[in-house]
């Protein structure tokens, strides 16, 4: 099974929307970097990746010098949608609400998060799950829960263009003996010590559709988006050369010559240099190919003979058998979960 890429390396802008806020609420920067090793200068620097211990090291500085258990509801307010470049375009551009939830469901890898998301409707209700944290200390990943859920609210009300409607807020903490001012807060009721974190909502308006919705807008920056993710899922330079050049030409997938011939090699030179980065052309591949057929199965309603087609399959069963081979179960079984 090929998994989702867990790579969580963010920008300083992770850093910089808090600091912030929190600098309008009175805290010094230089504390709150404290021992972090970042300078405020730095942090603006796009091509800047923070460490996990750098950016860890800056919650546990916020736990230190804040005196308010629900800091991380008010750092949540400062991720709009825009804040995470091509990925929140994306968002807001989506076709329906269903739309752009289930594609921050497969590229949360762009935002500032330190968990994974997940998306079920269940009759009446449906739910955006925040699940699957890096493991750090259990303080700061409450912290972040609050932050996420709260961003997760204010990313929602900016694609519908007013307050998101939430019928109730699952935490996976004890809400730190402040349980009113999370109902304040959120308005709606809050239910603690959950197995997950999960705000959910009336499922009748999923399929509505976004204010600002532009399906050329948003295939350009899915596009890139697919992109980014490509360049994410690899240290390695050569591999990236090899998945840029597959990605360069959307709805094209190459052969092996092909790729040799655009990086003025043999096809054999590439094989072996693949190998010896523990890789091959094929499994780079059907990695790609696995990325665009859960975007496909997710986003749209097309037949599966026409994903097929546009992953360059020679007939639908070859297309079944693949994915099954990837995820486990067939483009069928895997669509009807999700849209259940």
């Amino acid at each position: 099974m090929i998994n989702s890429i867990a790579s969580r390396s963010h920008s300083g802008k992770a850093i910089t929307t808090q600091l912030k806020i929190l600098e309008t609420l009175g805290y010094d920067s230089e504390q709150l970097l404290f021992k972090t090793g970042l300078v405020c200068e730095k942090l603006e620097d796009e091509n800047r990746e923070l460490t996990r211990e750098s950016e860890n090291k800056f919650y546990q500085n916020i736990l230190d010098l804040v005196d308010d258990k629900l800091i991380g509801l008010k750092l949540g307010e400062g991720f709009s949608p825009q804040k995470y470049g091509l990925f929140g375009y994306a968002l807001l551009s989506a076709k329906t609400l269903r739309h752009a939830i289930l594609f921050a469901t497969n590229f949360y890898q762009l935002t500032f998060t330190y968990f994974t998301f997940n998306f079920k409707v269940y009759g009446e209700e449906a739910e955006f799950i925040i699940t699957n944290p890096i493991p750090t200390d259990f303080q700061v990943l409450n912290l972040l829960v609050d932050r996420d859920i709260s961003a997760t609210k204010v990313a929602l009300s900016e694609m519908i263009g007013e307050g998101f409607p939430v019928t109730r807020i699952e935490l996976p903490h004890d809400g730190h003996g402040q349980q009113q001012r999370y109902h304040d807060y959120f308005s709606c009721d809050v239910l603690f010590n959950q197995p997950k974190a999960k705000l959910i909502f009336k499922s009748n308006i999923v399929d509505n559709a976004l204010p600002n919705s532009d399906s050329t807008t948003c295939d350009y920056f899915l596009q890139q988006c697919q992109m980014l993710i490509a360049k994410l899922s690899s240290h390695s330079k050569f591999v990236d050369q090899v998945r840029m050049i597959i990605l360069a030409r959307p709805g094209y997938f190459p052969d092996i010559d092909y790729i040799a011939e655009k990086l003025e090699m043999s096809p054999r030179t590439l094989r072996r240099k693949l190998s010896t980065e523990n890789s091959s052309y094929r499994k780079i591949l059907d990695e790609i190919r696995f990325k665009f057929a859960v975007e496909y199965l997710t986003e749209t309603k097309l037949p599966l003979s026409e994903i097929s087609g546009l992953l360059a399959y020679s007939e639908p069963g070859n297309f079944t058998h693949a994915f099954r081979r990837w995820s486990g179960r067939s483009p069928r079984a895997y669509r009807k979960e999700i849209f259940q």
